[in-house]
């Protein structure tokens, strides 16, 4: 039976999966009082939890504690993969005279209950050291440097990178034949790149099974497969300086053991949002370009091999059994997902699930938990488990829930039968939002071509079809009354133009109306004497009495002219003196 863990604002506590929600079948009787994190290791065999300035271990199968350690300050802690060592780090603090500064993160041997060694780690970013997964080496990125010890001896370096500006590593997930990847950021210009050595051959660059550089990188991510035989490289620059993306510009790049090096081409533009290998380590899945997005599966040689339809989704999940694939929108994008059947490229089944901040599959590969967390949502805090036929299992709301978290059980993926037959399930408690898109007062009613108003809300990568004919909309009483009034004064105007075409026969046209014609004005007919002062002084005065007698026949026409327009006028006798002086 799956289990998983729970984190309020009171307590921590385990509750039962499938087939017994809601109960607590395992022998964790929980704590209570505030707690700021916990962790579980990648075996699912140890668990850990910071509370009250201490940091508690309780091992599996009774969860019973085996130990606390004392810090007042840890903020994060880590487990090694199989739980045999445990590292808290804490907030890096200095005396108040600046001259003494103590470790802050410690590194324990879980079974010997000791401390093995004490670092001083400032930043919280990439704090994590990281084990192999045999648990036989250990390492953590100092400046310039890259530091690899025992596990169990961390008092003597074993092996050390130099590397100027080195701001990662990774080292994949394997029990023998150990990789490491390095990465270093552009420097003045000069390119980003990522070497990848078998540890520890990686004195000389001449001894790296790969390389790759780029420019128009800040930041890495590293996907390896679960086989260790490659790694995928998510690239990120903080600015597009193209324009294209506000949220700066990703790449995807594989690396593998063989030596090649491959940059992943995309059928459609824009950011990488989501990648994810399956557990065989052949193929992996990515989520990419501008709404609606696409997902894709590539095959280990990088190329495209299988489509998963385009829509609203950034999210790509595949189970742990490796036959099934969610894909899906949440945080920004309304929360949404799809089960796709993996072998058959079919769609198992789809639904909502809105608010979602948190989501993971169980061990077995068959549930799905989708939880709403504070304080990235302070409403409707709780937790779901969904069937992957896309039917609610089980539902919990509370009044802050600060995470959810399945119990690891390698053991528990073990491959099913998909059938996409929905199981039972339940109806969720919480009030679904409206599905109908808001239509303004005068168009509500409208009946559409089987009776019903066509506002069904469209799923992912279903969009509403523009040339889907509708009846039209039905009024409101004003607007019907608008409307009536529109016609009946068209329709009067449509009688008057009928009645002139009749008067004047069906090739008449209506003539457009008379400009008003000037009066005749004296300084028409005066002629220039050849001086060009006075010509210049004739031509001014008859622009004026030119203008006078366009108003004059404006007046006589019957229009009311304004009080300027008739000073205007008035001054004409005064002009008609004054160019008669100047002919003379």
């Amino acid at each position: 039976m799956t289990h998983f863990a729970v984190h309020t604002t009171d307590d921590i506590r385990f509750t039962d999966g499938a087939q017994s929600f809601g109960c607590n079948s395992s022998n964790f009787e929980g704590f209570s009082g505030k707690v700021k994190a916990f962790i579980f290791s990648e075996n699912g065999k140890r668990f850990a939890w910071i509370a009250d300035g201490q940091v508690y271990v309780a091992e599996a199968p009774s969860w019973q504690r085996i130990g606390s350690l004392k810090h007042p300050r840890a903020q994060e802690i880590c487990f090694s993969p199989s739980g045999s060592y445990l590292g808290v780090w804490e907030s890096y603090v200095k005396t108040l005279d600046q001259s003494q500064v103590q470790p802050n993160l410690s590194v324990y041997d879980v079974s010997g209950k000791k401390q093995l060694k004490a670092f001083f780690q400032q930043s919280q970013v990439n704090w994590q050291p990281q084990w192999t997964k045999d648990e036989t080496i250990f390492a953590r990125n100092v400046t310039n440097e890259v530091h690899f010890y025992k596990a169990d001896d961390l008092q003597n370096i074993v092996e050390k990178k130099i590397l100027q500006k080195v701001r990662s590593f990774s080292i994949s997930p394997s029990t023998n034949n150990h990789c490491v990847t390095f990465f270093v950021p552009s420097v003045k210009g000069a390119p980003a790149y990522v070497h990848l050595y078998r540890y520890p051959n990686f004195k000389e660059t001449s001894n790296a099974l790969a390389n790759k550089s780029f420019f128009k990188v800040d930041t890495i991510e590293h996907f390896w497969n679960k086989q260790s035989t490659a790694c995928l490289l998510l690239t990120a620059a903080e600015m597009d300086k193209s324009g294209h993306s506000y949220y700066g510009e990703h790449m995807l790049f594989s690396l593998n053991t063989r030596g090649d090096s491959t940059r992943i081409t995309f059928s459609k533009p824009g950011n990488i949002h989501s990648v994810a290998w399956c557990p065989s380590g052949q193929e992996f899945f990515t989520v990419y370009g501008t709404m609606p997005s696409k997902a894709t599966l590539f095959n280990h040689k990088c190329e495209a091999i299988a489509e998963f339809g385009s829509g609203a989704r950034n999210t790509i999940l595949v189970n742990p059994v490796g036959n099934i694939v969610l894909v899906g929108g949440f945080g920004n994008i309304a929360g949404r997902f799809e089960m796709w059947d993996i072998a058959e490229r079919k769609k198992i089944s789809e639904t909502e699930c809105s608010d979602s901040t948190y989501f993971s599959w169980s061990p077995c590969g068959q549930y799905l938990l989708t939880a709403t967390c504070s304080p990235r949502l302070r409403v409707n805090n709780g937790y779901k488990v969904w069937h992957y036929t896309a039917v609610l299992q089980h539902e919990n709301f509370m009044d802050e829930l600060y995470a959810a978290q399945w119990i690891p059980d390698p053991e528990a993926a073990k491959p099913f039968v998909i059938s996409t037959k929905p199981v039972t399930g339940i109806e969720s408690s919480i009030v679904a939002a409206s599905k109908e898109r808001y239509i303004p007062p005068s168009q509500r009613g409208a009946k559409g071509p089987v009776g019903v108003t066509n506002t069904e809300k469209k799923f992912l990568s279903e969009v509403d079809d523009p040339l889907k004919n509708e009846a039209p909309p039905q009024l409101s009483k004003s607007a019907l009354k608008n409307k009536k009034k529109r016609e009946a004064a068209k329709k009067k105007r449509e009688e008057g133009e009928s009645g002139k075409e009749e008067k004047g026969g069906n090739n008449w046209r209506e003539a457009p109306p008379p400009e008003v014609a000037p009066s005749k004005s004296l300084a028409a007919s005066i002629e220039l004497t050849g001086n060009p002062e006075k010509d210049k002084k004739i031509k001014n005065i008859k622009k004026k009495l030119d203008a006078i007698a366009k108003l004059k026949g404006e007046q006589e026409n019957g229009k009311a002219l304004e009080k300027n327009q008739l000073d205007k006028i008035a001054t004409e006798e005064k002009l008609m003196k004054d160019l008669e002086e100047l002919i003379l």
